[in-house]
Order: structure tokens, then sequence, then C-alpha cells
């Protein structure tokens, strides 16, 4: 719940947290108020009751109460926060309120509170839950009365501490309160902290229970104002995002990300994270779904203090393409806000060729669906990336689901929801594709009524009305499905199996229902009158073709009303609600003849039968004791012939356990009055008017003769001592015990349960509740020898009882509250407790040990009550300076710091003594103490020491409290390494490098130098579980005899320091090992300067590894190889396994078939030499290979070819399912012919390819049905070798092609003036194809109009909202027009159409449309494109006030139109279109309204304003045009709007909204380039040229800038003469667009 009010600011209505929770078992009404004003004295108030889901009001009646503190004689009721107890009482006249609305004739501020209503209907009575909760609050206009509150704020943080001050001229002030969880009190409160001295409230630490409206009233009536206070406490979530104008950067351009707190009402220091794959060196997180781990990397100088965090990226590249996060910090009190959600920075990449292309082609799939995503362009070593939903980061294939990469393809061959997310295609060199967002929807289908009353567990309707159901699958297009509708029946041979929707044995079958296929495009079926034979359970299934998936639906079920059934149900006791364990009983009254059984339907299951024991002729009955979480459902009694009863719902609460509340707190005086609430947890129980009575008992020592009583989670016995019985209440589920004055005696531990008036059975015990009454003079004195209430987890405790006489009656007793369960117990408590008959020692406590400590004695005689806290202990920083690798006789510190912590330590410096096998781990460290060596002469947080070889080894520090024992547990392990030229022996590697890859070998040996012995090879690993020990390190893999040590199969769990240590202590050097986690390295190849080469030209093969190797290039040499068909070669297979070729080795022209740099030349290629390649990389003297490389293409073409390659048809674009011809031909004297592929699955083959695609005939190629898996290039090739040239050939799938319309060189300022050229483009895209033969068809676009072309179209952002302009269809928002063939319009040359000189009759929308000639198809018009045009001197003038175009979120514009001359009488219209694609005339909506005919007002703009304005006359004449930008930042420019002449003076204005520095500054650029100020936010241009025309934009000193805007300069040639064409660049293509 959010009210969110300034500090001035007048309450008026509120509406509450809900009472009832609708959780599909009741109806929640809506409470609202009908004036929508704030209500003053004497003024009335209307509230309206509304019942959401039915068709009126008619059929309610509707009562209404006031929220009132706990009053004898009216229902109590707890809030479901258990901090408040409150009654209702009955409005007066309470049904009045027929209709659903009550009315307060004369409103007073006695009517100031909080209000409730509900509905009734039916016979019996049934009742809805209780609506919301309204606060009305009523002013008192003429009162004195004055509230004030320091810090004057209403926002603040938990434990901070804030005065409320009440004056005025009346007397007896008091300030009351109604907080968020219905608290209805004065100062002092009830709880928290709180005092009242003279006028003024102090609350000494408020916290989020505080939160709520506070005003003063006088002791005659008068009221303040109201002020509403809001306090925060742990659990705020900043919000995370970029500035509007860059919402997807270049390469190059500037970003800035912005972290934000709603309503902030102090300054943050912000910090900025980036999210990576999961490093050991920074902190590790877990996605909440557990489908990922990652790691936040901090970001450098990412700080920044203010109520607004900015994290500026001055020039993106593809490596900031990453998820952020930021969070924030306050000081005094401390407290760290949670993360915000992650923020996927997108990075375009504008001069890429690549292209990411997907099938099928679209971004919404269902789950188990295969999907296809192909990178190209000109790079190489292309990758797929993604980040999903889940924050996996990886690339294709992917670590989970079934995916598979070939030859730049990802396979996802059943994709899961799991993969949703984005994807881009990323090359070894940096390049990068635009990246597309995929959404996996669950692929189940759902059935939806239209009508019937909902009961719990299905659909209830009456007869003879129609029954519509509709299956919905997903978020799927319903053209994608057809369906089939089903009834549940007993199973049957000869029909469909039923799913199995839970795990009983029971099998059913699916009977179709007739007709059911033909209600296939909507998924609806309906049942014209529904008949009781109808009722049933139901299910659909949804099927679709390509490709084949079916899924069914969870049954729903549906009951037909009888109104005179044949049999008659019945149940004992008559309640329709039930507990656990409770016992109930069925009756079914039935006709004489016949078989009746009882059945039940459970929720989303199954039908299950239960047999009936006839009773009588006409009774038969069945008796279910002990319910049970299954039992719940719908029941009815059938016959075997299909009669049916009426229904019975049965619902069973399964938690029953009573809430127990004390009012006030616990902590109480001598004499004070005291109230225990109990009530039913359960919300819709506790407010249906039940019989219940409730029992409060006081915990006392065990007694025979008494009840026993067990606490949770200890094994203390108690006896339970019965003090309150309270009787049957019929007007809710609460009773209270009240004590008026309590005395000593009423202090201890409390229960209280509820007993069912209906059935007898009782709840179980609420949690105990401790009432203590503060004794000046206690039986007994509990003392705590360390005399403090606070202690770290681990420390001891010592408590012990002070009594005089017999010591053995008494014992020590706590109540804690254990994983939030309170419970009461004695010491000893557990195994770290002793008890010596006065004294309790807590060895080493716990979290579960903190909470309240008394001593009591078998007679109920009680001592002083202690509050013991415990917290966990900071465990210190430990870190060796200057570097841990010092060389002998350098001087290096020890340091150990407690973080977050007091003073008072003293810091003790250990050595490691590491045993044979040692664990520990980062995150949870436990170092034993047999393994430390404490180092003489510290104390100090830091330790000198002057190194020798002996110092070498593992170090650790601890802190000590002083004078105390307790010490923090050890700080993390760091080893250091002194660098001996003669050290004592030497770590011998085999082979000697330091990287390795996953199973290879490694021999490890220590070189002794000296005559010492038992030398051992030791290591520290850090993967996981972070271990040292010495080898042999893992059985199996290991050998230790004396020396060598041999890890015959290394793992990545392998890597970390080694060295080798005597059985005396010394220490060799120390190696790190590095092992990679695959068995082998990946490896590249690319082609340079490019793949398609011309006969003659060189080719450069580079082979190279696609990550970075530590050890040197030298240690390898590369091997290519040549694909040639399967059966001439070595069959290999590519990396992933997932392609086999067949390769034959590459020599170069010495015969050396290896080269250590990597390069393989061709040099004068000709078309022999046109192929297939692969390499390798080889670790030099050894037979450890890298990965195959990915296979890369190589052709050559020639302009003489001597043999042909001829296609029918002759285009290098084809569709699925077409035909294709190839034919040879070439000189005579060559035989036999084959037509030669290599595929774009890397297959490299002969026709005929296979039995589905191709035949051979002589010299021609016949392929009958062209698929995807034949693109590739083909060639001819004799069997001399004589080539032709390769041919390369692209088969697209059937599906449907866009066209898009883009500006070439419309000016900046999205219009343009008569007489200047405009030329726009249509172009059609085809994934990272190209259309070799296409011609661009032209339209503008008109109102729908009978005999032109109409199509829909619904573009991502673009919807008409005038009438006039296009007409809306369906639920979508498609757009409908016609169009409308320009008579020139195929004008312009490559997709272009040019207006050399424009005039305003050229203004409109325009479309395009490509047809595709290589496909023979057309693609899809495009979106609608704006062109504007000015007259040389408009007949109008738009003015704008305040006088800019950029402008702030919520600020005000006012917009006229201004008639020239002759033309006053015109009536001018202010029109706009929105860069939504939004087309209209003021008013534009319920924030805008015409002042005149001529002038518009925007009275709050938001960024659905954005866009350019102009005015317009009925004849269809245009004023000037001005670009209007709202934004949503602190930071604008303001600047001319209309364009300046040569020698004019402009002044540009860096307006800053909010700063958290006093002294303001900005600077300028243009075109991103620095410009100098004349002031700290002034910049004037004195005489302004031609050259100052451009783009312009501020950044504060915050560095958070402004949007840019385009300032035009006309000189007086293009006065006479208009506008010449422009050509702008630098600007993306959003702001390219029109739009």
């Amino acid at each position: 719940m959010e009210w969110k009010l300034p500090v001035a600011a007048l309450v008026c209505f509120i509406s509450l947290m809900g009472f009832g929770c609708c959780d599909g078992k009741g109806i929640v009404p809506k409470l609202t108020q009908k004036e929508d004003k704030c209500v003053s004295k004497g003024a009335s108030v209307t509230f309206l009751c509304a019942i959401g889901n039915s068709d009126g009001n008619s059929d309610w009646g509707f009562l209404w109460y006031k929220i009132v503190p706990v009053r004898d004689g009216l229902p109590a009721v707890i809030h479901q926060s258990g901090k408040s107890t409150y009654s209702l009482e009955p409005l007066p006249d309470n049904n009045s309120g027929a209709g659903g609305s009550y009315t307060l004739n004369s409103t007073d501020t006695e009517h100031i509170g909080v209000y409730v209503c509900r509905a009734m209907k039916g016979d019996p009575v049934s009742y809805t839950e209780y609506s919301n909760y309204m606060f009305l609050w009523v002013s008192d206009l003429d009162s004195s009365g004055l509230l004030s509150n320091t810090p004057n704020r209403t926002n603040y943080i938990e434990f901070e501490s804030v005065s409320f001050t009440c004056g005025g001229n009346g007397t007896g002030w008091t300030l009351k309160r109604t907080t968020n969880y219905l608290d209805m009190s004065q100062c002092p409160f009830r709880t928290g902290q709180s005092s009242w001295v003279n006028g003024t409230c102090h609350i000494k630490a408020i916290s989020h229970y505080d939160s709520g409206v506070y005003w003063c009233q006088s002791e005659t009536g008068e009221v303040s104002r109201v002020l509403y206070m809001e306090v925060h406490g742990h659990g705020i979530q900043p919000r995370l995002t970029h500035d509007a104008e860059n919402q997807c950067p270049s390469i190059g351009s500037p970003v800035t990300l912005k972290c934000s707190i709603d309503n902030s009402f102090t300054n943050w220091t912000f910090q900025w994270y980036r999210v990576v794959p999961l490093r050991d060196d920074l902190p590790a997180d877990t996605h909440w779904s557990d489908r990922s781990k990652y790691s936040l990397e901090l970001l450098p100088d990412g700080s920044s203090i203010g109520p607004v965090g900015t994290y500026t990226i001055n020039s993106t590249g593809l490596e900031n393409m990453a998820l952020y996060v930021c969070r924030a910090k306050k000081e005094e009190p401390v407290l760290y806000t949670d993360y915000s959600k992650p923020y996927f920075l997108r990075v375009r990449d504008p001069g890429s060729p690549s292209r990411l292309s997907i099938i099928p082609d679209k971004t919404n799939y269902v789950e188990f669906e295969p999907v296809s995503l192909t990178c190209g362009g000109n790079g190489t070593g292309w990758t797929l990336k993604r980040i999903t939903n889940y924050l996996d980061m990886s690339h294709c294939p992917f670590e989970t689901g079934q995916s598979s990469w070939d030859n730049g393809t990802c396979h996802i061959k059943a994709i899961s929801r799991y993969d949703s997310g984005v994807y881009w295609c990323q090359s070894e060199s940096g390049e990068s594709s635009d990246s597309v967002t995929i959404h996996v929807h669950d692929a189940t289908s759902v059935i939806r009524h239209e009508s019937g009353t909902w009961v719990s567990y299905g659909q209830q309707f009456e007869q003879g009305h129609p029954i519509r159901m509709r299956c919905v699958v997903g978020s799927s297009s319903e053209e994608e499905w057809s369906f089939r509708w089903y009834r549940v029946v007993s199973y049957r041979d000869g029909l469909l199996d039923a799913p199995r929707w839970s795990q009983t044995d029971t099998r059913y079958s699916l009977e179709p229902l007739s007709d059911s296929s033909s209600r296939k495009s909507d998924g609806f079926y309906t049942l014209n009158s529904a008949a009781p034979a109808h009722s049933g359970l139901y299910v659909c299934r949804a099927e679709k073709e390509e490709p084949v998936l079916h899924v069914y639906s969870t049954p729903t079920f549906v009951w037909v009303k009888d109104p005179l059934p044949p049999g008659l149900l019945h149940i004992s006791p008559d309640t329709k609600r039930f507990f656990e364990n409770e016992t109930v009983s069925f009756q079914c009254d039935v006709p004489e003849n016949g078989e009746w059984i009882l059945r039940l339907y459970k929720y989303h299951n199954t039908i299950s039968d239960i047999p009936l024991k006839r009773e009588t002729v006409e009774k038969a009955t069945f008796k279910l004791e002990s319910l049970k979480k299954s039992d719940s459902g719908v029941y009815w009694c059938q016959s075997e012939s299909g009669q049916l009863s009426n229904i019975v719902n049965i619902e069973l609460f399964y938690d029953s356990k009573p809430k127990s509340q004390m009012v006030p707190n616990t902590h109480l005086a001598l004499g004070d009055p005291v109230s225990l609430h109990c009530s039913i947890v359960d919300q819709s129980l506790s407010l249906d008017p039940g019989h219940w009575r409730f029992l409060w008992y006081k915990i006392v020592p065990f007694g025979e003769d008494l009840p026993a009583f067990t606490a949770k989670q200890s094994s203390s016995k108690y006896s339970l001592e019965l003090v309150w019985e309270g009787s049957s209440n019929s007007s809710g589920a609460v009773g209270t015990y009240t004590v008026e004055a309590v005395t000593a005696q009423h202090s201890g531990v409390y229960v209280c349960r509820g007993q069912r008036a209906e059935t007898g059975s009782y709840t179980p015990y609420s949690d105990p509740n401790l009432l203590w009454v503060t004794d000046a003079v206690p039986e007994a004195n509990l003392i705590d020898s360390s005399n403090r209430t606070q202690y770290f987890e681990s420390e001891s405790l010592s408590l012990t009882c002070m009594v005089q006489g017999d010591t053995s009656q008494w014992s020590l007793r706590r109540i804690t509250h254990p994983w939030y369960r309170p419970t009461v117990s004695d010491c000893p408590f557990s195994g770290t407790a002793t008890w010596d008959q006065t004294t309790c020692n807590i060895s080493s406590l716990a979290d579960s040990d903190k909470g309240m400590y008394w001593c009591q004695s078998k007679s109920g005689q009680l001592s002083n009550l202690i509050q013991i806290s415990v917290v966990p202990g900071p465990r210190p920083h430990f870190q060796i300076s200057p570097s841990p690798w010092p060389a002998i006789g350098d001087t290096v510190t020890l340091q150990c710091e407690v973080s977050g912590s007091e003073t008072g330590w003293q810091f003790l410096f250990y050595r490691l003594t590491f045993p044979s096998y040692t664990l520990f781990s980062k995150l949870y460290l436990e170092i034993p103490e047999n393994i430390t060596e404490l180092l003489p002469g510290t104390g100090g947080e830091a330790h000198t020491l002057t190194v020798g070889p002996e110092h070498s080894g593992y170090y650790t520090c601890r802190a000590q409290k002083l004078n105390t024992s307790y010490q923090t547990p050890f700080g993390y392990p760091r080893g250091l390494w002194i660098r001996d030229p003669s050290p004592p022996a030497v770590l011998v590697i085999h082979p000697n490098r330091s990287e390795y890859f996953k199973s290879e070998s490694v021999f490890l040996t220590c070189d002794v130098k000296g005559n010492s012995s038992g030398w051992t090879v030791r290591r520290v690993t850090q993967y996981n579980k972070p271990h040292t020990s010495h080898c042999a390190f893992k059985a199996g893999t290991v050998t230790w005899d004396e020396m060598p040590c041999s890890l015959k199969s290394l793992h990545y769990e392998d890597s970390g320091q080694y060295w080798c240590q005597s059985e005396s202590g010394e220490y060799s050097n120390a190696v790190n090992i590095t092992v990679h986690g695959t068995r082998k390295p990946s490896s590249f190849l690319k082609s340079q300067p490019n793949r398609w080469l011309t006969e003659g030209a060189s080719v450069k093969l580079t082979c190279g590894f696609r990550f970075s190797l530590s050890s040197s290039s030298s240690d390898w040499e590369f091997l290519f190889y040549r694909v040639v068909p399967t059966g001439e070669g070595k069959l290999i297979k590519l990396q992933h396994g997932q392609t086999e070729l067949s390769v034959q080795p590459l020599s170069d022209s010495s015969g050396s078939r290896t080269h250590t740099d990597g390069l393989y030349n061709l040099s004068s290629v000709s078309l022999q030499d046109s192929g297939v390649f692969v390499c390798r990389a080889r670790r030099q003297n050894s037979n450890f290979h890298s990965e195959y490389s990915e296979a890369v293409p190589v052709w050559v073409t020639t302009p003489k070819p001597t043999t042909w390659l001829s296609l029918s048809p002759n285009k290098s674009m084809h569709l699925q399912s077409k035909s294709l011809t190839l034919t040879c031909s070439g000189p005579g004297h060559v035989t036999e012919w084959a037509v030669r592929r290599y595929t774009s699955t890397n297959r490299l083959s002969d026709c005929p390819f296979d039995t589905k695609s191709g035949s051979w005939a002589g010299s021609t190629c016949n392929i009958g049905s062209l698929s995807a898996h034949d693109s590739g290039v083909y060639w001819c090739q004799s069997k001399e070798g004589v080539r032709s040239n390769p041919v390369n050939i692209s088969v697209l799938a059937q599906r449907t092609f866009h066209s898009y319309c883009q500006d070439d060189h419309i000016m900046a300022s999205n219009w343009v003036t008569e007489g200047s050229a405009v030329t726009l483009i249509c172009f059609a895209q085809l994934g990272y194809l190209s259309p070799s033969s296409h011609e661009s068809h032209w339209f503008k676009a008109l109102p729908v109009t009978e005999g032109l072309p109409s199509f829909s179209h619904q573009p991502e952002h673009l919807m008409f909202s005038e009438v006039r302009y296009s007409q809306t269809a369906g639920d979508y928002g498609e757009t409908k027009y016609s169009v409308e063939r320009l008579s020139d319009s195929t004008r312009g040359a490559e997709g272009s159409y040019t207006i050399s000189s424009t005039t305003p009759k050229h203004s409109g929308l325009y479309v395009c449309r490509e047809e595709l000639r290589d496909l023979g198809v057309y693609a899809e018009y495009s979106r609608p494109k704006l062109l504007l045009v000015m007259g040389r001197s408009p007949s109008a003038w738009l003015y704008v006030t305040p006088s800019r175009s950029q402008h702030f979120l919520s600020d005000p514009l006012t917009l006229s139109c201004k008639a020239k001359g002759s033309v006053t009488a015109v009536a001018w219209t202010v029109r706009r279109f929105t860069n939504w694609g939004e087309l209209s005339d003021c008013p534009f909506s319920d924030k805008s309204k015409l002042l005149n005919a001529s002038m518009c007002n925007i009275s709050s703009l938001t960024s659905a304003d954005t866009g350019v304005y102009w005015c317009q006359s009925d004849s269809g004449e245009r004023s000037n045009a001005i670009n209007i930008t709202v934004h949503n930042g602190n930071v604008i420019l303001e600047s001319p709007v209309h364009p300046l002449r040569v020698g004019e003076r402009a002044t540009l204005r860096c307006v800053i909204r909010k700063s958290s520095t006093s002294n303001i500054s900005a600077r300028f650029d243009k075109h991103g380039k620095h410009l100098d100020n004349q002031t700290p936010t002034t910049m004037t241009i004195r005489k302004t040229s031609k050259s100052d025309e451009g783009w312009y934009s501020c950044v504060d000193e915050e560095k958070r800038r402004s949007p840019i805007s385009w300032i035009s300069v006309r000189d007086a040639l293009e006065d006479r003469r208009g506008l010449r064409k422009r050509i702008f660049k630098g600007r993306n293509q959003r702001d390219r667009e029109i739009l």
C-alpha cells in the first residue's frame, strides 16, 4: 500500500490494505467514494460498494461498518498482520445502502475514521468477504489546530527518531493516529518507544508498523491538518532505467543508466554492478529459480551520491552489452537496499553486416517447438550468445536443454520457458548482430467460461441458459491451433485415454463432444441450452501441424442446477467449512429403485466414486472420519442411470491454529489493563458468522491434575491452568480475555485455543505469549555475569538465579522465537546448556537462544526479566601487502580488520600447519585449531615480517574482544611465497608448462638440493570446495612413490598452487597450475580478405584459438585440411561432435603439413582452389590436439568460364517446396559430369543428394521439392577435375516478408519546407540475405475507402486515434486503412521514391510494398511514414508556451495558432503526430483541452506527448511544425523552437530540475563535441551562421544529459528558393525516422 503525499498535503480518501483476500473461495467487494474530492465539515459524502463479478448490485443487500477500537458488545477482529485488534461498529440504518451506496449527509470530525462494507443475498443468506478499507478525513477549515513534525518530511527509515508537536487555541490536545495496520491509538502509543511531553510526541525509534495517518485533536473536538508518515525498512528495491534518448545505443555513443528510489527522501550512495558468469573472486548469487549462478562485478568509478544515481558509459562498445544492477546505501542509520532488477543494455553495431535469422520467423513460441537461429555475415568464428530471463549467460550449444551448433546455426530441438531471453550473434573479431528477444510460453491450454456462478471447484449454471467455453493456449495466436472438445467419462474401450492429472490409479476416457471439431477457428464451444445431463468434467485439446504438437487443458468442472433433483444430498454437521481430522456424514435421499453412489470432484484433479450404504429404502449414507487435504471438493449423489442430486462443496482449512495477541505490549506496570485476543488465522472463517468459543490458559509447572502441555521446539513439559472461558460468539471468531488491573501474579506465559460449536472439535493451541508485570521487589534476582544483553554467536552466557531459601524449587525459564515460532523451555535447553540448581551456563550461543529469560519457582514466584539478543560474529578481513610473492629480505605486512564493528579488539595472526587433508570453503569457513600456529608478538591490526625462506606458507588471522574470551572466526587464509634464488628444493613439472586441459596428465617432482627428507608435493585449490592436501590428491588419478607425483587425468578442480614441503617445514618454489574445463581448446579458421574471390587473387587462411591462452603460441603448430567427398579422406567430427566430414591434409610448397605461424596462403587462385577448409592445432612434441575448427569455404570465380552450371528457374533465391533444375555444360572432351554442392549443414555431396532432393540424368540434376537444407554453393565438376563457377543458392521458408520505409534526407526537425527535395527508401528484410531482383511500389495511405485496397497493420507502437484516419479492428489495436497507388509509384532507383521539389499537396502518409521477383512474392505493406510540407510563407504560425522544444515530464504546455493577415477568420486546429504513431487533433487525451478554437493546453505532459505539432485549417493549409520532446529526467536544453536567420542572436540554456549540489553548472555539446560556456548554465551565439546549424545538448556536473535538439539556421537564399535537400549523419535509426 502506498500513500505518497507531501508534508503539507491533505489526506482525503485512502484505500487501505485489503481486509478480505479472495482466494477463489469468495467475492470481495470494492469500496470507493463517489465525489472524488476532499470533504469539509458539513459536506456530504457517499460511499459505493460494488460487486466486481456480478451483473449488477440489484440482487445484493449491503452492510456498512466503521472500524473502532475494541469495544464490549461488538465483534473483535485481529488484523491480518497480527499487529492490531479492533471492532466493527454497524453504521446507523445499516441496510440503507441498497444498490451499493451509503451517504453521510452532514459530516463532522466525528466521522473521521476507517470504513468497510460487505454484501449479502439469498435464502439462506450468503455473505461476501469484507471489502477493502477506506479512510475518511473530514477537514475543519475553522480549526486553529496545528501539527508539525521534525524532521519535516513524510518518508523515514526504520530506527530514525521523529517528533510530532500539537498546538492551537484549544486545550487538551493529543496526537492521534490510524496506522496501515489499523492501530487506532493516541500518543504514547501501545507499541514502540514513544512518549508525550508538553504537547510533543517523541518516537525514539520508528518501525514500519508506525506508517499511517497522524493528526492532533483537542478535547473540544477540533482537529489539525492530517499528515501521512511512511516508514521504509528492509526490502527497498531501487529502479534501474536508462536515458530515454538512447534506448538501444550504437557503438561509440554514450549511454546513462539511472538508479532511483521511488519517493526518494534522502541522499543515497549508489553502487553499480555488472552481472557476469560465476567467478571465485567476486560475490556469488543464485537466481531465484535456481536455474543459474552468477557473480556481481563492481563497476569502477560507479558510486554516486544523491536522490538518483547515474552511471555513464561515454563510448559504448560491444563489451558493454551486459546485464547491470544497482543498489543504494544510506548512512545513520546504515541501510542497504536490495539489488535492483537486472537491466540488459543492448548495443547496436550499425556497421556490422551480420544478421541473426530465426526459423520459424517469430519471437513468441510455445514450449517443445523446434527453433533454429542462424548467424551470418562477413566475419568469422560466429557464435550465438544469449542471456535468458533466468540469467543464464552462455553460447550455443547451451549447457541446459537440447541444443546443437552446426555451421553457423543453433538448433534448439525443443524450446522451453527457460530459453526465454535475448539472443545475438558475435564473431571472434568482435562484430555483433542486432539482438532478438524470444518469449517462450507454457505449452498448456486452459478453459475459460464466459458466464455462470463461481463455486469453489468449478462453474455452476442455471438450467436452460447457454454455456460458452473457450480453449486458450498461452499467448499464442489462435490461428496456429485447432481445437477438439471432450467430456471425461469412466474408462471405456474404444475411447481415448484421459491424461493423468494426478497420482491416482483410476483410469478415465475422453468422450468426443458432438460437432466439437468444427469449433476450430476461435477455440469456442457452446452448449446452447444447458441441462443437468450436461454436468460433468470437460477437457479441450489444442493441436498444431507445424511442428506437430498437441496439449490438453486441465479439466474444468461444469454443473447445471436442477430445481427438482431426483436425489437430495445432506451433510452433518451442516457447514461447508471443516478443519483437518474432523468428521462429516453424507446422506442421500434417493428414489426407491436404482443404485446410487457418492461422487467427489477434486479441484484440477479427477472424479472419485464412493460407495453408499442403504440405511432405508429412500436413504443412503456414508461417514467420512478424520478429514484430510484430499477430501476437499464438490460432492453429489449419482445413480447408475445418470440421475444427479444437488452438489455440496466442502472446503478444508489446514491452518486451524489460532493467533494470539496481547494489547498493550508485553511489559506492563502494576495496575495496568491488558487484553489477550485469540482469533482464527483464516480470515474467511474469522469474519464469517460462525459459532466459536475460546479458552485461555496459563502455562504452569507440571502437575498430574492439570492438562499437560509440551512446548514446540523443546522437550520441556508443563501443565495448563484455565484462566478464562468464553461463551459462543455468533458475531465473529475472536475471544478476548481482559484484566482491568494486573498484579505480579499475572506474569507468565499464556496460550489459547478455540472450539467449534457445530462440531465440538478444538483447534491446536496458539503460540505462547509472554505477559510480564514489572515488580519493584521481585521474589528472586536474575543476574547476567557479563552484565550485558547483546552477545555474538558462539560466545558463552551465564545466568544465575539469586534466591533465598530452597533453590531446588526454582528453575530458569525462557521464551524464544526460533524460526519465528515462539516456544517456552527450561534450562538446560540443549546440548550447549547446563543447570546446577542456581546457574544456567550456555557454552556456545546461537541465534535460537535470543529471547526473554527469568527465574520461576514451582509455586509461581518470579524474578526480574532479562532480554538476551544474539547476533552473528564478524569475520575479519585478512590480507598480505604489498605482495604475496616477496623476495628474501623484503618486508611484508599482515593486516587484519573487522569491518562494521565497534572498537575494542585485539588481533591474532596465525600460520597454518596443514595436515594431509583440510577442507574449508569461502562461503562457510571453519579452520580447526589444531592446524594453526600463533605468531609471537601479535595484537595490533598489523603484523610485520622481514621474510626468509622459512616464512613461505599460508596465514590467517582472527580478532579477540578485549577483556573477554570471545574470538571471531578465522579470516580467509592467504598464501605467502618467498622468492628464494636457491631454494632447498625445486618443484619440477613435466610437461613444463602452467596451462593444461581436462584429461591431460602432468608429473610433479621435488628436486631436493640438500639433505633434508620427507618431501611431498602439496597444493591448495580454489574450486567449489577449496582444500589443501598432499599427493595422492584424489583416489584413482594420482600416484605417489616418494616422487614423482602423477596426475593422470586432470580436472578443472585441480587448478591451484603447488609446492614441495619437507617434514621439517622447508618449502620449495610455488607454481600456479591452470586446468581448463574443456578436454581440448576450441579453434577457429578465417579467410582474408573474404570467401568469394576472383581468379588470380590471393587468400590467407588463419588458424587460432577461440579464447586466449596464457601459454605461448610458439608451443603450438597448426594443421590445415581440405574437405572432400565421403570415402576419399579421413572422417572427422567438428567441434561439439555434431557434424562429420571427410578431409585430406594440405601441404605447403615445401611439403610440410605443419605451420607454426597459423597461416596458410593460397596465391593466384584458380577455380580448382575452390573448396571447404578446416584446421586444428597440435601442441609441439606431443600428440595433444585442439578441436577441429568450423568449416570455412573459399569460392573462386572466373570472368571467362569454359564450363557452366545453368539453373532453371534462373535465380539464386527460391522458396521451399519449389523445384530446381541444374545442368552442366562445357567442352566436348569432358565427360562424366557431376553437380556437387556444399550446404549450410556442412555437407559435401554429389547429385543425387538424397532420396528427397535430387535425381541425376545425363548432365542434369533435378530437385523436385526444395528445403532449407538445400541452401548452399553448387558447381559442376568433371571426372578430370574441370570446374564451373560456383553458384550460391538460398532456399527460404514459406513465410510472410515485410517491407520497410525509411526517409533518407528529410530535415532533422521532422518537417520540410516547400521546395525541398525528399527521398523515401523501401526495402525488405530477408534475414542476412538481400534480394537480387526486386521492385518497390509506392502508395498514399487514406481513410478506409470503398473500391480501394485495404489492409490491417499492427506495427510495434503505431496506433492512430483519429477515426477519419483509421478504424481500429480486433482486440489488438490493428489499424485498417486503404492505399492509393501513386501515379509514378516506381519513380527512383534502388527502391527509392524521390520528390525533387515538394509542395504542401505532398503532405501525407506514405506506404511502400516490395515485389520480390526472385521469389515471385510480394512483401507486406510497410509501416506508414508521415511527410509534412510547410509553405514558404505559411498562413499561420504555431507558438508554444513555454517557448522551448524540450519539456519535463508533468510540465504544462500551451500551443496556440496565430493566423496572418486576411486568413484570421479561418479556423485553425492544433494537430500532432507522436513518436508512438498517434495522429490526432486537440484535445488529445483527458489531460488536454481546448482553451479556444485555436489554443490547446496540456495540463501534464507525458512521454506519449513527444512528437511533431502543427496548425492545420479545414481547407488543409498548414503552419510551421515544432518538435516537442518530453523528458523523464532532470536536465533539458532550452533552445529556439523556430528556425533562426543568419546573423540572429541565439541563447541556449541548460535547465536543471534537481541537483545534489548547490553550485549548478553544465556544459554544452554540438554533435557530441564540447563547446565553451559563457555562464555556468547558458551559452550565447551572438551572430548565427550556417555552420551553427546542428544537434545540441547539455550535460550537468552529475553527468546527466539532456535530449538533443536540432537548431536550424536559414539564409536569404533559402528563404527565396526553399530549403535545400539535407543529409544528416550520426543519428541512430530511431532518431532518423520521422516518427
